[in-house]
């Protein structure tokens, strides 16, 4: 029976809330088309690419009805850590807006929690922080999300964020609520929830789940990883161990198609191409076939990285599909032992390209960047192990890591 439903605004979010349901103990299944979806785990998620959508809520109405008739307590829509949104593009407070004109909500407010304390992401009196090395750093003020190419952050008071985007009143939980202070919420269209420790997401998670219980439908939440810990800790308890059962293990060769734009995902390719690794700037044109560099790189058993996250910015569409052609093609010849996707819009459209039903997580790499085996009706690509990488995820040695099989230390 379906326990937690969620929507993820991309792919690389969706195996992030996926990997905290499951290591929590509770069974789960991610899918790419509501077509997929079942009630036979306790855990049921849909990987969409709605963040780079200019109205999401077109894209996850459908699904957010879909679920509902699988009568789970909580449906959460996925968001990332960093808030990753603007009013024109991904918006989610017009995610938010949408489910209180479809009646989905029933007039309670939406609860927001966007803290992800062991990812480094804080909230506090409704603003947003983000660990940077020994820093603890404002959202608006944290580089790689200040500098976005695409959803820069002008404001971490989340609240004037939501409210940019339409959400409408938005309200303010602190850490540590009371039943009381969580009640009082009742008048407004959504509310951001304080968190920068485990306690204060167990305490959110344990109010969240009393309030589904005691309704007729699903309580709708928005949030990230932390949300989904948040309520599957709560549910079940916290998690024994936050590295995989059992080790990974090597492969060879990785492939990596990176399309980021993050510094950090840049210093990853820098430190892989220190140790070795042959690193081909992305083309303006692939047209669906191998490069010639990448098939002999590969060849030779060499972990290659195709990318653009060097260089000057392009269109992240272009960028996503010809990305999404060069990994089907080396999937397709049989080259690739092990797949990195970094970018959350980039993921989506390589997932896509290589037919992808559903995915399932195996192990994790770093918190946010989990391994799947993924579920296709193409022979060469059934079975491919695949991680999926968000621009801020990961140490330096994330794609060393990737071809060893070792989670990082947390």
């Amino acid at each position: 029976m379906t326990r937690f439903a969620f929507i993820a605004d991309d792919f690389t979010g969706a195996t992030d809330a996926l990997w905290q349901f499951r290591r929590c103990g509770l069974t789960g299944s991610l899918v790419t088309d509501v077509a997929h979806l079942h009630d036979g785990d306790d855990v049921i998620g849909l990987a969409t690419t709605a963040r780079a959508a200019a109205d999401p809520a077109e894209v996850v109405l459908p699904a957010f009805k879909a679920m509902a008739e699988l009568k789970p307590l909580v449906i959460q829509y996925k968001v990332c850590s960093t808030f990753d949104s603007a009013p024109d593009l991904g918006s989610i407070g017009a995610v938010i807006a949408a489910l209180h004109r479809s009646g989905l909500t029933r007039g309670g407010p939406v609860p927001v929690l966007a803290a992800q304390p062991e990812f480094g992401r804080y909230t506090w009196f409704a603003n947003h922080f983000v660990r940077a090395g020994d820093d603890v750093l404002r959202l608006d003020r944290y580089p790689p999300m200040r500098d976005h190419p695409v959803t820069p952050a002008t404001e971490a008071d989340l609240r004037a964020r939501l409210t940019e985007q339409g959400a409408g009143r938005v309200g303010w939980l602190p850490a540590d609520p009371s039943h009381e202070a969580y009640r009082a919420l009742a008048g407004q269209a959504a509310f951001i929830a304080d968190a920068t420790t485990e306690a204060h997401l167990r305490a959110l998670g344990a109010l969240l789940l009393a309030d589904a219980e005691s309704r007729a439908g699903p309580l709708y939440c928005v949030g990230s990883g932390g949300l989904s810990h948040a309520l599957a800790s709560a549910h079940i308890g916290p998690p024994h161990d936050t590295t995989p059962a059992a080790p990974l293990g090597s492969a060879a060769p990785v492939l990596v198609v990176s399309g980021s734009r993050s510094p950090i995902t840049a210093r990853q390719i820098d430190t892989a191409e220190r140790a070795g690794w042959r690193v081909v700037d992305l083309p303006e044109e692939a047209a669906g076939v191998m490069l010639p560099e990448v098939v002999e790189s590969l060849g030779e058993g060499r972990h290659t990285i195709v990318q653009s996250t060097r260089g000057p910015a392009r269109a992240s569409d272009a960028i996503g599909v010809l990305l999404g052609q060069v990994a089907s093609a080396a999937v397709q010849a049989g080259l690739v032992g092990r797949l990195v996707v970094a970018g959350g819009d980039t993921s989506g459209q390589v997932v896509a390209a290589l037919g992808a039903r559903s995915l399932d997580v195996v192990a994790t790499l770093a918190v946010g960047g989990p391994v799947c085996v993924l579920a296709s009706d193409d022979p060469a690509c059934d079975g491919l192990e695949i991680a999926l990488k968000g621009g801020q995820v990961g140490d330096d040695d994330y794609f060393l890591r990737a071809a060893t099989g070792t989670a990082t230390p947390h």
